[in-house]
């Protein structure tokens, strides 16, 4: 393990402590896998059942949609891969409300989804569907009409796959602008999700929410971030995706 990581593992562990935060909050991962690994963002599966005992063994309940300011977790997976499918089984067994935020043009490419699996895993109770652009572009850097293209047509794209309701986003590489949560906010999606760690309620603007990476954490990791212990580093993440 890096040296910097080494670092910030242990001031995530220290800032856990010292905050010991119930606040109510999002989490997110890529995959999981099992036998078949299908991107190199993915979390053993194993390992994800750690971090969900560890979310129940400390009075956290997951759910699908935030409701209290305290001992909520929101769970969501980003670009749709195979991994989440393959191991549905896990969702179901241990009852975990997931979102899943998918980007339409990947559908049917190597290591994601099909459209028809889609379909199946929008039709179980565990499971919400939202969006992750269309194409997965970096949208700081797109000019306003080819922006609104790009989520628009994500949104419309999902709800005539899903008959559902899209009305959430989360920002492809957490990457987003002033002018990405107003062309978000114009064209319908009332909630958008950062890679800015913090709690639920503790919002960028009134329509972005924070959400901690927890994929690759340890245990002792996994449970300093619930506690808080990445807080520290939110000027960092908005230096690094936030464009002014």
């Amino acid at each position: 393990m890096a040296i910097a990581t080494k670092i910030k593992n242990s001031l995530v562990y220290i800032f856990g402590m010292i905050k010991n935060s119930r606040k109510s909050k999002c989490i997110f991962y890529h995959d999981i896998h099992s036998d078949s690994c299908f991107t190199d963002m993915s979390t053993p599966s194993v390992l994800f059942e750690k971090h969900i005992n560890i979310i129940r063994e400390n009075g956290f309940e997951i759910v699908s949609e935030i409701t209290k300011e305290e001992e909520q977790i929101l769970i969501s997976f980003d670009d749709g891969f195979k991994g989440v499918y393959e191991n549905i089984e896990i969702i179901n067994r241990l009852k975990i409300p997931i979102t899943i935020f998918i980007v339409p043009s990947y559908l049917g490419s190597k290591n994601f989804i099909t459209k028809e699996q889609l379909k199946e895993l929008n039709n179980n109770p565990m499971i919400t569907i939202q969006s992750h652009t269309l194409t997965h572009s970096d949208l700081p850097l797109l000019s306003s009409k080819i922006l609104e293209n790009e989520l628009s047509n994500s949104k419309q794209i999902l709800e005539e796959i899903c008959g559902t309701d899209i009305n959430s986003i989360c920002f492809p590489k957490g990457l987003f602008s002033k002018k990405v949560v107003d062309i978000a906010t114009k064209v319908g999606y009332a909630r958008q999700y950062s890679s800015l760690p913090g709690n639920y309620y503790n919002e960028v603007f009134p329509t972005v929410k924070r959400r901690s990476l927890v994929q690759f954490s340890s245990e002792k990791e996994f449970l300093s971030i619930l506690k808080g212990g990445d807080h520290f580093l939110n000027n960092w993440y908005t230096n690094k995706h936030f464009s002014r």
